[in-house]
C-alpha cells in the first residue's frame, strides 16, 4: 500500500495528471461557490426573526452547518468528478509503469458515470444517515473520527478499486477480487479519506487516489494470478 502511494505521489506532475487537475479543480470549486451562494442568500432569509440573539445564532449555525456538511461531503463529490476523469488517469499510469501489460480498456462514458453516480449517492445518503451520530459524539473525537474514516474508507476504497479493475475484467471478477481481498482494498480507501480532509492536498486526491488504486490492482492481480497457477 505504501509503495502504491508513493508511486501516485511521484506521478502528479505528469501532464494528464495536471490536465485533470485544473477540470477537477474548475468543477470542484464551481460546485462549492454555488453552495456558499445559496447560502448566502438565503441565510437572510431564515434568520428574519424579531429578536437579534436569535438571529445571530441561526447565522452562525448555517456557517457551521455549511462548514460541517462541506467537510462531509467533500469525499462524495470529488469522487463523482473524478469518474469524469478517471481512465485518463489510470492510462497514464500504465504507460509509465506498466508498459508490457495488457492495456486496460476506457470504460464507456455512461458506465463509469453511472458507476460513480451510484457510490457518490451512497456515500452522500450514509454520511447524512450518520449525521446525527456525529453530533451525539462530537466531544469523543477519536469516536466520530473512527466512524468517519472506517464509512468513507470502505465506500472509497470500494469504488476506486471496482472503476480500475473494470477496465480489466468484468464486473463479477471484480467484485470477487475485492471480498477476497477486503483489507487490502479498505486500507487504501482510509488513506484516501484521510488525504481527501487535508486542505490543498485534497486537491490531488482523487488523482492520487486513482493512480494508487491501479497499483493495488495490478499486485492483487499478480497475487490472484500466482495463487491460480499454484493450484492445479
Amino acid at each position: 500500500m505504501f509503495t502504491a502511494f508513493s508511486r501516485a505521489f511521484s506521478q502528479v506532475l505528469d501532464p494528464t495528471f495536471r490536465k485533470v487537475f485544473w477540470r477537477g479543480l474548475i468543477l470542484t470549486s464551481l460546485v462549492f461557490v454555488g453552495v456558499g451562494w445559496l447560502v448566502y442568500v438565503l441565510t437572510p432569509a431564515l434568520t428574519a426573526t424579531p429578536w437579534d440573539w436569535v438571529n445571530a445564532v441561526l447565522d452562525y449555525s448555517a456557517i457551521v452547518v455549511f462548514a460541517l456538511l462541506a467537510f462531509i461531503m467533500f469525499p462524495a463529490l470529488a469522487t463523482l468528478f473524478i469518474g469524469l476523469f478517471l481512465d485518463d488517469v489510470a492510462e497514464a499510469v500504465e504507460q509509465r509503469h506498466y508498459p508490457g501489460d495488457q492495456p486496460g480498456r476506457a470504460l464507456p462514458m455512461g458506465v463509469a458515470f453511472a458507476v460513480t453516480l451510484r457510490f457518490t449517492l451512497l456515500v452522500i445518503v450514509l454520511n447524512i444517515l450518520v449525521l446525527p451520530l456525529y453530533v451525539v459524539v462530537i466531544w469523543f473525537p477519536p469516536i466520530n473520527m473512527l466512524i468517519f474514516y472506517s464509512l468513507n474508507g470502505y465506500l472509497l476504497g470500494r469504488e476506486y478499486f471496482e472503476l480500475v479493475a473494470r477496465r480489466h475484467a468484468p464486473e463479477p471478477d471484480v467484485a470477487k477480487l475485492r471480498k477476497s481481498n477486503g483489507m487490502r482494498v479498505f486500507l487504501p480507501g482510509v488513506v484516501i479519506t484521510f488525504l481527501l480532509t487535508i486542505p490543498f492536498v485534497n486537491l490531488l486526491a482523487p488523482m492520487v487516489a486513482t493512480a494508487a488504486m491501479v497499483h493495488v490492482f495490478k499486485r492483487l492481480a499478480e497475487r490472484e494470478q500466482a495463487y491460480r497457477r499454484a493450484v492445479p
